[in-house]
C-alpha cells in the first residue's frame, strides 16, 4: 500500500504543518496530543510497511518461506489494519482544529477515511480475503489513487458528496477491481518471470514509503516541539499500553 501511505502522508502533513505553523496546539493540549497520535500513528503505518516490503522481498525469492517469516508477516497486516482505525480515531479527535486552519482538510480526507466506501476501509477488506495477495502488499497502482482522490465529489463540497455517493463508491469499487484482475493471488508461490515482476513493484512501493516515511518523521518533530517533551512521552506510554 505504498502509493496509498504516500497520497495519504502527503495530504495530512501538509494540513497539521499549517495548524502547527501557527501554534494553535499551543492552546490546547488535548488537541496537540490528538495531532501527536496522528503522526505517531502514520510513522508506525511507514515503518510497518517498510518491514512488509522486506518480507515480501524473502517471501518471494526464498521457494520455501520461514513460518515465523509467514507469521510475522500476517501479523504486520493485521497490525495495518489496528493502525488504520486508530488513525480515524486521532484524526476525528483533532478535526475541530484542522477545520479552523482549512474547512476543506474533512472533504480531502473523505476519499481515504470514509467508512463504507474510503480507500483505507477498502485495503482493510481486502486483507482480509487474501493477506498474501499483491492486491493486500501493493493495493493500487499511483494513477488509481490519483483517480479516486481527484473524482471525489468530497473534493469539492459536502452536499456533492452526499448527492454523488453512489457514482464515488462504483469508481473505488472499479479500481480494485482492476486491480484484483492482474493480482499475484499468493506471493509466496510464484513463477520466476513473476518474482522478477513482483521485485520491481516492491522497491518502487518501498520508494513511496520511504517518502512518506520522511515526511512523517518532519511531521513527528514539529509536532513533539509544539506540544512539548512531558506530553509526548505521555502519548507514547498511552499509546505503548494499546499495542
Amino acid at each position: 500500500m505504498g502509493e496509498l501511505l504516500s497520497t495519504m502522508v502527503q495530504i495530512i502533513s501538509s494540513y497539521l504543518t499549517r495548524v502547527l505553523d501557527r501554534r494553535a496546539v499551543s492552546q490546547d493540549a488535548k488537541v496537540g496530543a490528538d495531532l501527536l497520535e496522528v503522526a505517531l500513528t502514520l510513522q508506525e503505518l511507514c515503518l510497518n510497511g517498510e518491514r512488509l516490503l522486506a518480507l515480501a522481498d524473502t517471501l518471494i525469492t526464498s521457494g520455501e518461506p520461514r513460518a515465523d517469516e509467514q507469521s510475522e508477516f500476517a501479523a504486520l497486516v493485521h497490525r495495518q489494519s489496528a493502525l488504520i482505525n486508530q488513525l480515524r480515531g486521532g484524526i476525528a479527535s483533532s478535526r475541530a482544529l484542522l477545520a479552523t486552519v482549512d474547512v476543506d482538510f474533512a472533504f480531502a480526507m473523505a476519499p481515504f477515511l470514509d467508512g463504507k466506501s474510503g480507500l483505507l476501509s477498502r485495503w482493510q477488506q481486502q486483507a482480509t480475503l487474501s493477506q498474501f495477495s499483491t492486491t493486500t502488499l501493493f493495493f493500487l497502482p499511483a494513477e488509481a489513487v490519483t483517480r479516486v482522490v481527484a473524482g471525489s465529489p468530497a473534493a469539492y463540497t459536502a452536499t456533492a458528496l452526499a448527492r454523488n455517493r453512489t457514482d464515488f463508491v462504483l469508481m473505488v469499487t472499479n479500481e480494485v477491481q482492476n486491480a484484483r484482475r492482474q493480482e499475484v493471488p499468493d506471493i509466496r508461490a510464484v513463477s520466476n518471470d513473476e518474482s522478477e515482476t513482483l521485485l520491481r513493484e516492491v522497491g518502487h512501493a518501498r520508494s513511496e514509503i520511504e517518502t512518506a516515511r520522511v515526511l512523517c518523521g518532519r511531521l513527528l518533530t514539529a509536532t513533539q516541539e509544539a506540544i512539548g517533551a512531558d506530553a509526548t512521552a505521555r502519548l507514547r506510554r498511552t499509546l505503548t499500553g494499546r499495542g
